[in-house]
C-alpha cells in the first residue's frame, strides 16, 4: 500500500470517529435544550404558584421541625411581620405562651405522619403582642426531601369574639328567672331558656321544636296565635296569659315579644314573667 493510500485511510478513519461522536453531541444538545425548557417551565409554574399563594386571603405556611420555612403574604400580614422576619423563625414562638408546648407536640405528630383531623383554633401573638385566634388546617407534605407541614391559616378573631359574646349572652339567659324563648314564624320553639323548661316540668329536648301553642289551654291558643301574627320589630305591648305545665298545672305570666331577623329569617323573640294567679287577664298589645 502506498503512503498516499495510507494517509487517505487514516483520514477516513478520523472522519468516521468524528461522525460517530457527532450524534451523541446532537443528542446532548437536545437534552440541554429540553432541560432549559423544563427549567423555564418550572420557573413559570413557581411564579404562578407564588402569585396565587400571595393573592389568597388565607395564610399559607410550610413548617418543618417547628420552624417556618415559607409563608405567603397573608400569613405575614396576619402576624404583623415581614416575609424575611417570618421565614426561618420558630412557628412555636408565635403561639401564646400557654399553648406552645401543646402546639409543638401537635406539629411533631403531624410531621411524623399523624392523619387524624387537624383543624384547630390556636391563640397566637402578633408582632405588636396582640392575641389573635387563628384557625388552622395542617397536612403532612415534603419540603426539601424531608417531611414538613403545610398549614392553612384563617384569622378567626372576630368570629371567636362574636361566639364568646353570644355564649356569654346565652349564659346570662340561662341565669335569669324570667322565661325567654324564640319561635319561628309558625310558632315552633327554636330556643327556650332553662328557667322556662324547668318551671314547666320539661327537659330541653321535650320543648325544642314543639309549637308554643301546645303549652296553652284551648281557649288561649287562638289569642296567642293572633298575637304571634301581629308581632313586628317594634312591638312593645305586654299581655297576660298562662302556660300549661307537664303535670297540668298553670303558670300565669306577663309576656311580650317582637319580631327579629336571624340569618335573613324572621323569628319571634319573647319574654314572659310569672305573675300571681289573680293577674291572669288579657291586656292590650
Amino acid at each position: 500500500m502506498s503512503e498516499i493510500e495510507e494517509q487517505g485511510g487514516s483520514q477516513v478513519h478520523i472522519f468516521g470517529q468524528v461522525f460517530g461522536v457527532g450524534k451523541p453531541i446532537v443528542e446532548l444538545e437536545n437534552l440541554i435544550a429540553q432541560l432549559k425548557s423544563i427549567d423555564t417551565w418550572l420557573k413559570e409554574m413557581q411564579s404562578i404558584f407564588t402569585g396565587f399563594a400571595d393573592g389568597l386571603l388565607h395564610g399559607l405556611a410550610v413548617v418543618q421541625d417547628g420552624n417556618i420555612v415559607w409563608a405567603n403574604k397573608a400569613a405575614c400580614r396576619m402576624f404583623g411581620y415581614k416575609f424575611e422576619e417570618v421565614v426561618h423563625s420558630s412557628g412555636i414562638i408565635l403561639a401564646h405562651p400557654d399553648y406552645r408546648e401543646k402546639l409543638a407536640a401537635r406539629l411533631n405528630n403531624i410531621q411524623a405522619g399523624d392523619v387524624l383531623p387537624t383543624y384547630d383554633i390556636w391563640p397566637f401573638l402578633t408582632k405588636s403582642r396582640v392575641v389573635k385566634q387563628i384557625g388552622s388546617y395542617a397536612n403532612r407534605v415534603f419540603f426539601g426531601g424531608k417531611p414538613a407541614i403545610l398549614v392553612i391559616l384563617v384569622d378567626m378573631s372576630e368570629e371567636q369574639a362574636l361566639q364568646d359574646e353570644l355564649l356569654m349572652k346565652a349564659e346570662i339567659l340561662e341565669l335569669v328567672a324570667d322565661f325567654v324563648f324564640m319561635l319561628d314564624v309558625r310558632g315552633r320553639i327554636k330556643y327556650v331558656n332553662k328557667a322556662m323548661y324547668v318551671a314547666l316540668g320539661y327537659k330541653l329536648d321535650e320543648m325544642m321544636g314543639r309549637n308554643i301553642l301546645d303549652f296553652h289551654t284551648p281557649e288561649q291558643k287562638e289569642r296567642v296565635s293572633i298575637r304571634l301574627k301581629l308581632a313586628t320589630p317594634t312591638s312593645a305591648g305586654i299581655y297576660k296569659t298562662a302556660y300549661v305545665c307537664k303535670d297540668g298545672a298553670m303558670i300565669p305570666v306577663s309576656a311580650r315579644g317582637k319580631m327579629i331577623v336571624i340569618g335573613g329569617v324572621q323569628h319571634v323573640l319573647a319574654m314572659a314573667r310569672p305573675t300571681e294567679p289573680s293577674e291572669l287577664h288579657d291586656a292590650p298589645i
